[in-house]
């Protein structure tokens, strides 16, 4: 629990006992607990799914799963929710779950477990920890976008399963239990709550390389614009069809192989330009991906000099990229990053995550965050009735990797 010490992670490890124990027993004990953080995208707004680099970071919000060994239950799993206490106990049956796909998606908070069950049931090589008990409590805000269902996923199959070879198996697996549950993503999410840290990730190859950059006195804050979002219900699932066919048109009229649409060089974008091959809006979408993958590269570049003026910049450019050619902003979203961006300090603003809601992301100097707040408060809150909400800004911290703990180490501080 050292690695967590001094995070919220220990708040909903608490909850997640105690929940357990309302709805097992009193005498309920979890020998497994896993932790998964959320994330943040720096740059890369919906690249990953199209072969494409994203800077990413995993922050200091959690998802606890805590899971007791139950021998001799009948049921596969039982599963309680803290943060969803009207969904009761679910009992889950693992025979019943081969090649499970949620038939009515958005999916509730449940169906992930059922995913996570259903894409283990297809990997022999793991060990499926069943029956079992489990907990789930977190304080990764939901539509918010920043990747609660991944921290979820991955809690999920850190909690049920064991024998993985790698990091990249667990990342894969918990992918697999979100398309399973209904909500398509790519393996960004996953990477950087798995691997912890700033993270560049390539999604062609699903490498990923941790990043030590010096932010100096400057922060990452997440502020929510208070319309809520759901990946499975929202135009990300036609942002995926639009760009496999855009590259299926490219591919076609160019006469190669080209392996993702983040692959494509800005000659070959002009080709196709001239060619009226991508009619509108196939032509915008393959637009913000070629110039967001460029953003990406030279964000990278940015970050290794410090040059945090200029990757401002670039954050505030892929905002625009993401609200006009790939049209998957919001327009109070938009509304909020202009807000954010009039306040002094503040080097850039974006829309940040699937999009069509959640939150800004904003940098700007710890000294600043104040002033932003108070801002934001008096302005764009109190417009939309939000200036008494709690947990309206969140200065980031970039926060370790998933992990498995000993429920020994921790349960006398439960």
């Amino acid at each position: 629990m050292d690695r967590f010490a001094g995070t919220s992670a220990s708040v909903s490890l608490t909850r997640a006992i105690s929940a357990g124990r309302d709805a097992f027993g009193g005498d309920w004990s979890p020998d497994r607990i896993a932790i998964a953080p959320g994330r943040i995208e720096l740059l890369g707004n919906h690249v990953d799914y199209n072969g494409g680099p994203v800077l990413a970071a995993a922050i200091d919000r959690f998802v606890v799963v805590a899971a007791a060994n139950e021998p001799h239950q009948h049921q596969s799993l039982r599963a309680v929710a803290a943060d969803a206490p009207d969904e009761g106990i679910a009992a889950i049956d693992a025979s019943a779950l081969h090649e499970w796909r949620n038939p009515s998606p958005p999916p509730e908070v449940f169906d992930y477990a059922r995913g996570l069950v259903a894409a283990l049931l297809e990997r022999p090589s793991l060990r499926l920890n069943l029956p079992a008990s489990i907990a789930i409590a977190g304080d990764v805000p939901i539509g918010f976008g920043v990747s609660s269902s991944a921290a979820l996923c991955v809690s999920l199959a850190l909690a049920l399963a064991d024998g993985f070879a790698s990091s990249q198996e667990v990342i894969l697996l918990a992918q697999g239990a979100e398309h399973r549950a209904g909500t398509p993503c790519g393996a960004m999410d996953q990477s950087a709550s798995v691997t912890g840290g700033v993270i560049a990730f390539d999604s062609a190859t699903l490498g990923v390389e941790r990043l030590s950059p010096p932010l100096g006195d400057l922060v990452f804050v997440v502020a929510d614009s208070g319309v809520d979002r759901l990946v499975s219900a929202s135009s990300y699932p036609r942002r995926i069809e639009e760009s496999r066919e855009a590259l299926a048109r490219a591919r076609q009229h160019l006469g190669m192989d080209i392996s993702h649409l983040a692959a494509l060089t800005y000659d070959q974008l002009s080709t196709l330009d001239r060619s009226g091959v991508l009619p509108d809006p196939l032509a915008q979408r393959a637009r913000h991906i070629v110039e967001e993958t460029a953003r990406v590269h030279t964000g990278r570049a940015l970050m290794a000099v410090a040059d945090w003026v200029r990757f401002g910049q670039l954050m505030t450019e892929s905002g625009r990229s993401s609200a006009t050619l790939y049209e998957i902003s919001h327009p109070r979203v938009e509304e909020l990053a202009a807000a954010a961006r009039d306040v002094t300090g503040v080097l850039g603003a974006r829309m940040m995550g699937g999009g069509e809601g959640g939150s800004v992301l904003i940098l700007l100097p710890r000294g600043s965050v104040d002033a932003l707040r108070e801002s934001l408060v008096s302005g764009y809150y109190r417009r939309y009735d939000m200036a008494d909400r709690e947990g309206r800004v969140h200065i980031c911290a970039f926060a370790p990797g998933a992990a498995v703990v000993s429920a020994s180490e921790i349960m006398d501080r439960a």
